[in-house]
């Protein structure tokens, strides 16, 4: 009796080893988004002066005749869960063993540009979705212009805001979200990842489990 006891748990523990995600292999994706500026009034241009940084101007807009470039990319491990409903921000981007903190995520307003793993980033970088679609970016950092001004970048969804310690905007913008705001979506394989073929720690209990029961089994025998 225990040796067939002893039997089921070591079939059970090796079916609910096939059964799920035995082996720690994330599926990654690039993917590429962009958007433009909202009206760069003349005070923002005076504040962007005044915290040293040039390259926007009152025709730097969106509709304007110059308009700054926004745009940005990641890589996402696309087997992490997206909610069918609801809005929110989903924490598939993440440190790639082998790949540059630049090609991971990458933010560009104009002149300025912002990567995963930057010092002053408080939170983020995840992909937003609604109701199972792109709705934008989470990401937050601040950060020390050239001159020692100290500022904030905000992205909440597909819409951001650039902001001074007085909480007034330098620079306000939007991401493009929808069916189409993400583009350019390709398969990524990182070169010589090490996270694969890495067991989970889920998996590795449920081997050891069976491994001791089939040990104990073979000791009882002899």
């Amino acid at each position: 009796m225990r040796t067939k006891l002893i039997r089921a748990v070591v079939a059970t523990s090796l079916a609910s080893l096939c059964a799920t995600n035995s082996w720690a292999t994330p599926v990654y994706e690039s993917a590429d988004f962009g958007g433009g500026l909202f009206s760069v009034t003349s005070s923002f241009v005076s504040r962007l002066t005044a915290a040293g940084i040039t390259g926007f101007s009152s025709t730097s807009c969106f509709n304007c005749a110059n308009p700054a470039v926004v745009s940005g990319h990641f890589i996402f491990d696309s087997t992490v869960p997206v909610p069918s409903s609801g809005t929110a921000n989903v924490f598939s981007i993440g440190a790639i063993p082998n790949v540059t903190n630049n090609s991971i995520f990458e933010f560009n307003i104009g002149s300025l540009s912002f990567h995963f793993g930057d010092a002053g980033t408080q939170g983020g970088p995840a992909i937003q979705y609604k109701n199972g679609i792109f709705n934008g970016i989470f990401f937050d950092e601040t950060f020390d212009t050239p001159n020692g001004t100290h500022l904030e970048l905000s992205v909440q969804g597909g819409s951001f805001s650039l902001r001074n310690q007085a909480f007034q905007n330098l620079l306000t913008g939007f991401i493009t979200v929808g069916a189409n705001g993400m583009t350019n979506i390709q398969s990524f394989t990182p070169s010589g990842d090490p996270q694969n073929n890495i067991p989970e720690p889920a998996s590795l209990a449920l081997l050891g489990l069976g491994l001791a029961a089939l040990g104990f089994s073979r000791h009882k025998k002899a």
